[in-house]
Parts: structure tokens; sequence; C-alpha cells
């Protein structure tokens, strides 16, 4: 059985400098956070309920509770004097985001605008809807249409089956079940 977080965690790869109240210092590197703490990994473990001074690079000094303790990592919690603890998860979720950028969509096929626009949608209990391409590939097709489709919905777009995979605006854009030739497809495809 797997265990699901609830709270999101967002990775972040960040040196910082721990010290204990002795003096004592130790390096650790954070691992990912959430609104629950930071994970850390270091060669050195402290105890749980350990009270630390904490630096991370980009974010600052604040002080720090250990709430979990592993063989290679450990969990903390921002406590109070430095950053507050709402500051610290925005600066290190703002340094995740740029250390992790959404990826950009890569298309794979090349994308062409047919002579013949027009096309005719039909739906699974068999009603056909009218709608329009704004472009299409070997892979799939965008289509504008006033008609609202629901995202995994199988339809045939002329004589391609294919399921709605995102909307747009104005439309969706669905993906072919069987591919066409990409050789084939230019400005005289016809669906």
């Amino acid at each position: 059985m797997t265990e699901r977080r609830a709270i999101p965690r967002h990775a972040i790869i960040l040196p910082a400098l721990c010290w204990r109240a002795d003096g004592s210092e130790f390096h650790a590197i954070t691992v990912d956070i959430s609104a629950e703490g930071i994970r850390m990994r270091s060669a050195t473990i402290p105890p749980v309920e350990a009270q630390l001074g904490c630096s991370i690079r980009g974010v600052g000094a604040m002080e720090i509770r250990v709430v979990r303790a592993g063989t290679a990592d450990f969990a903390v919690r921002v406590m109070g004097r430095g950053a507050t603890p709402g500051e610290v998860v925005r600066s290190l979720v703002g340094l995740a985001r740029l250390q992790a950028p959404p990826p950009e969509e890569v298309r794979v096929h090349r994308r062409i605008v047919p002579k013949r626009r027009a096309v005719q949608i039909a739906l699974a209990d068999g009603t056909g809807v009218p709608a329009r391409i704004v472009n299409l590939s070997a892979s799939g097709v965008a289509l504008q249409l006033d008609t609202p489709l629901d995202i995994g919905q199988a339809i045939l777009v002329g004589r391609q089956r294919a399921t709605v995979a995102r909307r747009i605006d104005g439309g969706v854009g669905a993906a072919f079940l069987v591919p066409l030739d990409e050789a084939a497809v230019d400005e005289h495809t016809v669906l």
C-alpha cells in the first residue's frame, strides 16, 4: 500500500548550515518543502526535538526544530527568530519553482492548417456536431466548436477516431487513436 500525502511537496535543493546550541556546526542540503516543514539530507542526523539554528542559502537564518529523523535525512519545522515560517515557505517555494520550472510543451509532429477546415464531429450517441479545424498534425487536431466536450470523451472527427485530450480557447484538442502518416499530412488533408 502506497501512502499518499495530502499536502503538496516542492522539491528544492539548497545548501544549509546548521548549528547546535553548543556552537557545533554541520552541513545539510534541503530536499523538499511543504506546509509541514523542510526535509533535509546530511551525514549528521540530529535527534528528534533538537532545536537548531539554520541558514539556508537564499532564504536566511532561522530557528528550527527536528520533527523526524531517518537514516539519511531529517525533517524540521521553522520556529521563531529570524525569518517567519510563512516567509521561509514563500522563499523556498519560489526558489523551488525556479529550480524546476513547468515543462514546456513539446510538439512531436508539425502542425498545419488545412484548406478544408470545416469538419463534422460524431459523439458516442451518434449526435453530429459541426466544428472548425484550428490546426492538425499526425497525432491530433485542435477544434473550434460550440458544444462542450469532456476530457477523455471518445469522438469521431470526420473519419478519424479520437479522444478529447484538453480544452483550448473556444474548443478542444483531440488525440487520434491511430496517428496519421506524418508524410501524408499537409494542407490538402481531409479528415
